[in-house]
Order: C-alpha cells, then structure tokens, then sequence
C-alpha cells in the first residue's frame, strides 16, 4: 500500500486542483468561496495516504474523523444535502485514478492500494449518512438483521381467496418487535380498490367479520392511506369514532401509520400502537418506511406466487378438459391462423379420416381440397362469409374425402376469435364423422316408409299417429334474460299452457306454470343461457295442468331452445320452438311394430359403442337385473357368461370407490332430479398382478308414470391412461412449482451470503494481491448468478403470468439512456462506449426500469460478443411515431442460421463461448418480451462488413402520469 501513498502525496498539489475545476459543477459548492470548496481536502488526503502506508492507527483515525466532520459541518451550514456531500467523495474517488492512467504498469498501485483508498472514501460517505440522518452504522445492522429475519418468515406464496392472518402474523409481529411497540394490524386493500380491510393482528388470531375501513375516508386509516410518509397520531384514546374508524386498539395511545405502495399502487396500511404517549424520532420513522417497503415486497411476490400457482391450475385443468373432451369425442380438432392461412391439426386425425397430422398439408387450402366437389362451394363460402361478418361461430355439416378416397359425412363447428378492429385472426373447431347418425337417420325414415305402407289398411292407430304428427301444432316463444321472463308468446302457446295471454306476458315461466317447478325445466333454460349451446329435446316429458289449479297431466313436447346473444339480435335470452306430442307419442307406444324400429336403432347404438371402445349396460332399478355388454364384462372383470346382478357387479369395484358411485346412482334415480349419472372408479381385476383399471361410466334414469326409475342404462370407457396421464402431469406441476421457489428464495439467500461475505473479505488489510483477485472472482461470479436469477424470475412471470408488467410514467429518454451508458462505462473502463444523442429531448410515457433493463442487456451482449480494441455505438433518434434506440458492435457476425430464433429463449449468439461470461441464454427473449410490452419492436442485423446492430423501436405516445402520482 505504500505506492498509493506516495502517489497521493507526489500528486497532492494537482488532486487538489483538479478537484477544485471539476466540483465547480456540484450544487453543493454553489456560492462557495475557493478555500471553501477545497476547505480540509490537503489534510484529509495527506491523512489517507497516511492511513494507507502505516494503518488505521488510533491518531490517524482520529484525524481522518475530524477533518471529515468539519467538512461535512461546512456543507450542512451551506444548506446541502446528504447527496450533495456523497457526491463531493464519489467525484474525488473517479480523479484519483485518471492521475495514474499514464504510468508504467511497474508504478501503478497494487490492488490492496486502490482497495485501501476506497474503503476510506466509502467510511467517508457512511460518516455523511451518519452526521445528515443520525442513522448509524449500528441501526442500520440492527436493520439487516430484521430484514433477514423477515426474509425467512415470507411466505412463499398466498393463495387468493386464503385466509392471510397465518402467514402474516409474523411478520408484524417482527415488526413490533423491530419498533419496540406495543402492537399492529395490517390492512389490505379490497379487490374494488377502495376499502382496507384487516388481515393479521398482533392481539387476536383472525379479524372480527365485517370490518372494513373506506381508504378515502376522513379517519386516521383513510389519512394513512393517502400520505407519502409516515403520519403519526400522539393521542389514540378518547378520540370520535370516525376517526378511530376500523381500528381495533383500545391499549394502543400513540399510532403510527404508513401505507404500503409497491409498483405506485395502494397495497394497504400498516398501523403499529404505542402503549403510552409519547413522541416518535425520525430515526423511528425512516426505520419503519425500511420495514414497510421490504413488507410490500414480500406480500407483493407471495400473491403474484399465488395467482401463478392458481393459473397453473386453470391452465393444466383447461387442457385436461380439452384433451379428455377431445377424446371422448373422437373428433378432429384443427386450429387455423387466418393470418398466415397455416392449419394444426389433432392427434385424432389418423383415426377418424386416415391420415396422420404430419401428411395433412400445412394450409387451409389442402382442407379445401378434400371436400367433395358438390359441397366444396357452399362450405368455403359459408365460412369466409363468417369469418368476414360479425357471427362468434360457424358450423356445417358435408361430405369429405377420406385417405382412401371414400365419402364420408361430417359435422364441422368452430369459434372465431377477433382482434379489437372485430377482424377474425384465429379459428379452432372440431370435425365430427357423423356418417353414421345420417345413415341411421335416413334408415329410419325408410324403415318408418316402409312400415306406413305395410299398414296402412290394417293399422288405423298407426294412420292416426302420423295424422297427428302432421297436424301437431308449433308454439313459439322469446324469454328475455336470467329470470327466463316471457317476452313473446304466440296463441299456440297460451293453449299448450292452458294460461290466457295476460297470464303469460311479463312473467317468468316458472310463475306462469308454477307446477313444473323440479322438473328439470329451469336446469334446461340455465344451461342453455350460460352455455349458449342450443337444446333439442325429443318428447320431453312434463307434468302439466291445462287450466290453472287443474290437476296435473302427462305432456310430451318436441322441443328447441336457440341461445340468443345482444350482440348478435339485440337480446339476451332464449328463442323456444315447441310441438305438443302427447297424443302420438301415447299412439305410438300402442304401435307394436315400432318395437322393431327400437331394436334397429338399438344395435346401431352397440355397433357406435363398439366403435368408440365403450362397454354398456341396462339395468331394472326395482329388481337389480342387469344385461352387460361383452366388453363392459372384460372392463370391470365380471364372467364372460352367465347373470349377473347389479350388487355382484358392485363388488368388483373398489371399496374406496364403491359409497362414491352408489351415492351418484343415488343422486340420478331421485324423481326430482336430472336422471343424469356419471362418475369415475376403479376396478380390481381377478387375476392376480393385473393393475388397477379406472372406468369412467355415464348413464341416465328413465323414470315410470308414477316418478320412480324403471330403466337405468349407460355407457363405461376404460380412462387408465388418461389418470396415469393426469397424475404425471400434477407430479410436473408441482416440481415446476419447487424450482421456482428454488430461485426466487433458496438461491438467492446464499448468493446474497456470498456476496456479502466477498465484500467484507475485500475490505481487509491482510488480503494479497492473488487472494484478492480470487475473492473478486467469487463476487464476480455471484454477481452473474443473481443476474440469471433475474432473467428466469422474469422468464417465469413472461411464460406463466402472460407477459412482464410495465409502470410507464414520464420519462426523457435521452437522460436515462445517457445514465445507463456512463453506469456501464465505470464497470468496464478499458472499453469504448460511443453515444449519439439528439439535441431535441424525447419525452414519453415508458416504465424506466424495465427500459434501463433492455439497455443494460443490450449493451452487455454487445460487449460481449466484439473484440476488446472495438468500440460500441448506442444511438437514439427519432422516426415517425416512435423512437429507434440502436447499439452495434463490431467482430463476427450471428450466424445465419441463429438469427430467426435469437429471440428465443435458451439461445446464444455464440456457441461454446467461455463459460465465465456464459448466461442462461434469457437475455434477449426478456429484452423483446418487455418491449413488446410497450407496445414495441426489436430486430437484428448482422454482417460481416457492417457489424451487428440491434434495433428497438418504442411507440412515441404523448406523456402521460403514471398510476398513483
């Protein structure tokens, strides 16, 4: 350390000049005198290098503090500030070292020097904070150590609609402790914004229900709310009740209150009570914004933990639905980008039309193509003609050509998704075979033809059916909204109800026919309206009076609920189509030969179940006879052959199980119910070593005359891989959850240990140079891990949370880019750092710390990735509508091949590179993630002639105050 002293005090003389020249600038030495510019500064360097050369004696110490305090007293009678005086040492700690840029290496101070002489101008600079806010080196270790301590208090994460006083608790008690006080209540705001509500208190273990404190109110909580610093209220007790408003603190005298606002948005209000009266020190106070601001911080990350965790949720349960549903289906389900005209299709494909997605052509095109040259035109028409107007959904039903060339029909829907602009830029729909419904359909006409004409001279009660058929009368109504109330109804329908017009009109239809109360007829009218899936019921069965107060009759209706949107007609409610039926269904069920019909239509239903893999049954509820399908049998492990009851099928379901699926039988067989079952189990084959099998069964009660179920019959489908699929990906989940508290907390302790541990070794005495560049290594490398730390932070909220927030506020571009550049140029001074500035100030509306992020990568990859003797460019200039930031560098350029995904994550621009600069290869898809936040570009160019130059370009939107100003 001796050169560092013998260069300060060779060079004192010129120190001390340049000082002077350069401090002319400061605020603090404005109106000064010379010898009060320079004031101590002769003494105080000579005490350094004394310092420096023989050690941190008592005397030198001693000398060093006084010079200090009569400077620093100086700028405090001048009227400085904190900053001002901090500065005067940041600028003396830049000149000393431009004195020596020009000496021999062999001249030059040693590492141990130069670490000497900054740890006396930062002892300086904390001597300042000390003597401007009486906060000491003491209080403000007393303050790490609560900080740590909270740190391993802070919940991971808090669930949304949780009860927060567990998790929260401690930490205000902590801060009690931190204050001496003698308790607290934590206050978050509502989801409306407005009102604070209790969530942890020091004295009682959950709030009292109801409490609730209006944040713009004229009480002490509201003033909390609404004050930038702490607001202190000297004596609590006696005081009228609006202004102890949502308190819950009669031993509390003395409050102190300060908001919480992370981000410039109002999280809530922490209130801590003193027992007696009494003033509170500015030193109370400050440490109390330090607690809050670190509080805000941790409640800010735990929510945004929580509604990760529940997005997570939604999204795996959302595409367990889709796949499932998918599945069940069998049906092809396309995704078309009306865009790029580019069509995805599902796994599906190869089963229902015989070809594998990969053989499908990539454009909508080659769909086009398929369809049967009679329908091509009507079905390409109808849909652009959808995707052109307003409608939210397109379907059609036409012929398509399989891979083997064969003719099939199928039932095409999709949902249209819009821009704001209401142009259509995706369309997902599925493809349905329903050959052979129509071939089922057809048959039945025929079949019914052929028997019309079979019977037309023996059959008179068949000749009536379809007589009556032909003459049923159609009813139509409009029922407007939730409340189902009858907006429009024709005379046919006051005749199906027995009611009189007046009746009707303007009720709900439960008060115009209260006897269908728990017939399942307000469940139909829900669903359609909330679904906005249209119903078709076939002889729906009601019990209806005719006259009102008349006793109830058998009905049976054809009938059809249309969903109708306010977008689409102008009302929201339900279109129903009605058909009374009761007379014919009454003569057909005295018609024997449709009995024939019924077992045709029987067959087709086992032949589709064998097609789509599902077993059945038909079961008499009264006697517990059953008829199971062979492959229902081979499912649930029942004999190949021979009767078998409902209660001996029962015991081949788990006992776990068995109460879950006799409760759903129980559920569905109610009069008053759906007739609706369904519900997943699982089975234990006979056979020893054979796994558990999950069946998941859907089936529906047919109810007698009388209400009590006669028939009960229903389909299984053997879903083993689809659990086995479902419990891999919770086990996925839920380790994707574990790493990220890996990162966000458990790695990021001991990298703060580290770097602490770095900076405490780099300040001793005993260091030699070897071990000090290792310790700077250490840090070094600490350092680069917290910055990839940073990025998979930010690439798990870009990924999971839909994107990275901005706060944009009034920022002038040109200064803060002229800031992050001179930042970076102190870490890298062997480095050319070129900036080229308009003389015009740029003003906008832009978040400056995710901006200043975009510039820091940018620069630091530019760095990187070009020769040391090279310099780089950052340029800002304006363009119409925006502003272009660029930053180029010379050396090799990307390669080609990279350059269509270096946005990508986990991509570098060059492979292998050392790996003590390597990143985790985030950087650049964070860059464009917060810029297209912004509503911005980025593009890349790259050659060998030019050089690599990175362009952003942010909209230039007039300047706007940012949230919570």
């Amino acid at each position: 350390m001796k050169l560092i002293a013998d260069f300060i005090e060779a060079n004192l003389d010129a120190l001390v000049r340049r000082f002077a020249e350069a401090a002319r600038g400061l605020e603090s030495t404005q109106g000064l005198k010379p010898s009060e510019v320079i004031s101590t500064l002769p003494e105080y360097l000579h005490a350094v290098a004394a310092i420096c050369r023989d050690g941190a004696t008592p005397e030198w110490l001693e000398t060093r503090t006084r010079l200090e305090e009569a400077h620093i007293n100086l700028r405090l009678r001048v009227g400085a500030t904190q900053e001002d005086a901090t500065d005067e040492y940041t600028l003396l700690g830049r000149l000393i070292p431009q004195l020596w840029e020009d000496l021999q290496p062999q001249r030059k101070p040693t590492a141990v020097g130069i670490q000497c002489l900054f740890q006396q101008l930062e002892e300086a600079m904390d001597h300042v904070v000390v003597l401007f806010s009486g906060y000491s080196l003491e209080d403000r270790q007393r303050e790490k150590r609560f900080l740590r301590q909270m740190d391993a208090l802070a919940p991971r994460w808090l669930e949304p609609r949780a009860d927060p006083q567990g998790p929260l608790k401690p930490l205000v008690e902590l801060i009690v402790q931190a204050l001496e006080a003698t308790g607290a209540e934590l206050f978050l705001v509502d989801a409306g914004g407005r009102g604070l509500v209790p969530v942890a208190h020091t004295e009682y273990l959950s709030p009292a229900p109801g409490r609730r404190v209006d944040a713009q109110g004229p009480s002490f909580l509201g003033r909390v709310a609404r004050s930038e610093e702490p607001l202190v209220l000297a004596q609590a007790r006696g005081l009228e009740d609006a202004t102890r408003e949502g308190l819950h603190a009669p031993g509390w005298s003395t409050l102190l209150g300060l908001r919480l606002w992370p981000h410039g948005d109002l999280m809530g209000v922490l209130c801590v009570g003193f027992a007696e009266a009494r003033p509170v020190p500015p030193q109370t106070k400050r440490f109390l914004e330090t607690l809050v601001e670190y509080l805000s911080g941790i409640l800010d990350r735990a929510l945004l933990m929580g509604r990760l965790r529940e997005a997570n949720a939604r999204l795996e349960a959302s595409e367990t639905r889709y796949r499932l549903a998918s599945q069940a289906a069998a049906d092809t389900v396309w995704d078309w980008n009306l865009l790029t005209q580019e069509v995805s299709w599902s796994g599906e494909t190869r089963k229902l039309l015989g070809f594998a997605p990969d053989e499908m052509g990539p454009l909508a095109d080659w769909w086009v193509s398929r369809i049967h040259p009679e329908d091509r035109e009507r079905v390409a028409r109808g849909i652009h003609a959808a995707i052109q107007g307003t409608q939210a959904r397109w379907q059609d039903e036409y012929r398509f050509l399989n891979r083997q060339g064969g003719v099939m029909r199928v039932l095409d829907s999709g949902v249209i998704l819009r821009d704001a602009q209401g142009r259509g830029v995706r369309m997902v729909g599925a493809m349905q075979d329903v050959t052979s419904r129509w071939e089922a359909e057809n048959g039945h006409e025929r079949l019914l033809r052929e028997a019309r004409t079979a019977r037309v001279q023996a059959d008179t009660e068949l000749s009536q059916l379809h007589a009556l058929l032909r003459q049923a009368p159609v009813a139509l109504a409009i029922f407007r909204g939730p409340a189902h109330v009858v907006v429009l109804a024709n005379d046919r329908v006051c005749q199906l109800w027995g009611r009189a017009s007046e009746q009707v009109l303007g009720r709900s239809v439960l008060e115009a026919l209260p006897e269908v109360e728990g017939q399942g007829i307000r469940e139909l009218l829900d669903g359609v309206l909330t679904t906005g899936t249209p119903y078709v019921g076939h002889e729906l069965h009601v019990r209806l009076a005719r006259a009102q107060g008349g006793a109830l009759e058998d009905a049976y209706f054809n009938l059809i609920y249309q969903p109708l949107r306010q977008a689409e007609v102008g009302i929201e409610g339900i279109l129903a189509v009605a058909s009374d039926v009761t007379e014919a269904v009454r003569a057909r069920q005295r018609v024997e030969g449709l009995a024939a019909t019924l077992r045709i239509s029987e067959e087709r239903q086992r032949l589709a179940l064998d097609a789509a893999d599902m077993g059945s049954w038909d079961i008499e509820p009264a006697t517990g006879r059953a008829t199971w399908d062979a492959r229902f049998r081979s499912m649930l492990g029942l004999p190949a052959e021979g009767e078998v009851t409902l209660d001996e099928a029962m015991q081949f379901v788990f006992e776990e199980d068995r109460r879950q699926v006799e409760r759903a039988m129980e559920e569905a067989s109610r009069p008053e119910g759906s007739g609706e079952y369904a519900s997943e189990f699982r089975v234990r084959l006979p056979l020893e070593g054979q796994p558990v099998r999950w069946i998941s069964g859907r089936g529906h009660f047919h109810f007698g005359p009388d209400g009590r179920p006669v028939r009960f019959v229903g389909t299984g489908l053997d879903v083993t891989e689809r659990k086995l699929a479902e419990e891999a990906a919770r086990q996925r989940a839920e380790f994707e959850q574990y790493l990220v508290g890996i990162v966000s907390h458990d790695l990021r302790n001991p990298l703060s240990a580290i770097t602490l541990g770095t900076s405490s070794l780099l300040r001793r005495d005993d260091l030699n140079e070897r071990a000090t560049k290792a310790v700077l290594r250490i840090q070094s490398a600490a350092e680069r891990a917290v910055r990839m730390i940073r990025d998979l932070l930010d690439f798990t909220q870009a990924r999971l949370g839909g994107g990275l927030p901005v706060h944009c506020q009034d920022l002038e571009l040109g200064a803060l880019v002229h800031q992050v550049v001179e930042e970076v140029r102190m870490t890298v001074p062997e480095r050319v750092l070129q900036t080229s500035l308009p003389a015009k100030v740029i003003r906008g509306c832009w978040d400056p710390d995710r901006v200043t992020q975009v510039l820091t990568n940018l620069l630091g990859n530019a760095l990187k990735y070009s020769p040391e003797d090279s310099p780089v460019a950052v340029r800002l200039r304006e363009a119409p509508g925006s502003v272009l930031l660029e930053i180029h560098n010379a050396g090799a350029p990307i390669a080609p091949d990279l350059l269509p995904r270096i946005f990508q994550p986990m991509q570098r621009g060059v492979p292998g590179m050392d790996a003590a600069t390597r990143s985790v290869g985030l950087g650049l898809f964070i860059v464009r993630t917060i810029v297209q936040a912004h509503g911005g570009t980025i593009d890349v160019t790259s050659t060998p002639e030019k050089g690599t130059t990175f362009t952003v370009r942010l909209p230039h939107a007039d300047a706007k105050q940012a949230p919570g100003a």
